[in-house]
């Protein structure tokens, strides 16, 4: 009897805090990765991605200069916050890894809080909400990329999240700004301000519309302001803006970006078609002015995934946020039968996802391995204006605390193709020259 009282208790104290278990529950899957990696002999494995960011941040702290003296396609965002941490890191650059690490970690969890928060203002039933926030797992690069290094991605979900629900709260300031961050950390966030925006003026009108613009003006003008006062907002606007309007891309087909969703959701396939459902329904189902915000994001974001911006499993975090959303809302809206079916498939493969990648490393996608040798990093071949030429790997570079030589670090396809266009040499000491960007527009 007493042991059946505890239970009760216990179920109690879970169901009531639920919150608090749910950030539990998404901890524990980014500490099994984490535990992984850890665990590997040598210096922990960094994703190149994640490179690119530290070794800007650890650049900037030392004094360096960001699109001048560094080629970068994002606004400031990311590389402030990676400046801030090796700053606190006092130059280390293990240690600053490990900062970025579990600050993306703390910041992945947050998010799939803020995705039950909401789900919870949407269907006010704890048990679909929460269903919500541990949906998040079912793409298993969520919950195994924080552990290999800082990710922008995981701080553009969390920011607009929070602007969302923070404008929901009426804190209409707060919640421009972090309209305003999500922009910082990824251009193609700007769904989110415009989002905020609306909800603000439907909320208490034009006032409220000026405080939550206040509140990204100013978010705006301090992420600006270091590179205003190094003289290098040319340089930016060349790099994040117009070199990307110059140069194009080749793109994947649309079938072709449905198999790699496939591919890189596995299992969970099934369950993006179902949340998708639950994202046609919610307009039907609830009062539009409560949801309109859900299917503009989620639209904005699909957009984004099959038109703009989808090689890699990443891509496909802030639309997973909003598919989230639509999970909770179909398991809000269905028989108490069918509801049990949805819980017990999300269940079945957060559980699956977890075993696979913490095991064997699920389909091969998601490998936890020992860092590469320093050696092998040491220089690599890219193939630029013709020829092939051969340059340090960024994470060489970060290990070895090594100074650029060259503005050109990351090399990426844009980057490439900028060089091409323009026959500017590679060792170049003068990136983001504005002129003849809009020289080629």
């Amino acid at each position: 009897m007493r042991r059946a009282l505890d239970r009760r208790r216990a179920r109690a104290i879970l169901v009531e805090n639920w919150r608090w278990t749910l950030a539990l529950c998404l901890l524990v899957a980014h500490l099994a990765v984490l535990a992984r990696v850890l665990l590997l002999p040598g210096r922990p494995p960094l994703r190149e991605d994640s490179a690119i960011f530290e070794y800007a941040g650890w650049y900037l702290a030392g004094g360096g200069s960001l699109y001048t003296g560094l080629w970068e396609a994002k606004l400031p965002l990311p590389y402030l916050t990676t400046t801030l941490t090796a700053l606190l890191s006092g130059g280390n650059v293990l240690f600053h890894h490990l900062l970025n690490v579990l600050l993306t970690t703390a910041v992945s969890v947050l998010s799939g809080v803020l995705v039950a928060d909401l789900a919870s203002d949407l269907t006010e039933r704890r048990s679909s909400a929460f269903l919500g926030g541990i949906a998040v797992l079912i793409l298993p690069g969520y919950f195994y990329l924080p552990a290999f290094g800082f990710k922008s991605k995981f701080f553009v979900v969390f920011t607009g999240l929070l602007a969302i629900w923070l404008t929901r709260r009426r804190f209409y300031a707060l919640g421009g700004a972090a309209a305003a961050a999500s922009v910082g950390y990824y251009q193609l966030a700007a769904v989110f301000p415009i989002l905020v925006l609306l909800l603000a003026y439907q909320y208490d009108g034009r006032r409220a519309t000026l405080r939550t613009a206040f509140g990204g003006g100013v978010l705006t003008l301090a992420m600006i302001l270091p590179i205003l006062l190094a003289g290098d907002v040319d340089a930016m606007l060349a790099e994040t803006l117009v070199i990307h309007l110059v140069v194009t891309e080749s793109t994947n087909s649309i079938p072709y970006r449905i198999l790699l969703g496939g591919y890189h959701f596995g299992v969970a396939f099934p369950l993006v078609l179902v949340g998708g459902y639950g994202l046609l329904i919610a307009v039907r189902e609830y009062h539009y002015r409560e949801t309109w915000w859900v299917i503009a994001g989620a639209g904005w974001f699909a957009f984004v995934v099959f038109f703009v911006d989808y090689d890699n499993f990443p891509d496909l975090i802030p639309g997973l946020m909003f598919l989230s959303l639509g999970l909770a809302i179909l398991a809000d809206r269905i028989g108490s039968e069918r509801r049990r079916w949805v819980v017990g498939a999300v269940a079945f493969v957060v559980v699956l996802n977890v075993v696979a990648v913490t095991g064997v490393g699920f389909l091969g996608i998601y490998p936890i391995t020992s860092a590469e040798p320093l050696e092998e990093l040491e220089s690599e071949t890219y193939l630029v204006q013709g020829e092939e030429i051969d340059r340090p790997n960024v994470r060489y570079l970060y290990w070895t605390r090594t100074e650029p030589e060259t503005c050109h670090v990351r090399l990426s396809a844009t980057e490439i193709g900028w060089l091409d266009l323009t026959d500017k040499p590679i060792i170049d000491t003068d990136c983001g020259d504005l002129q003849l960007a809009l020289g080629h527009l």
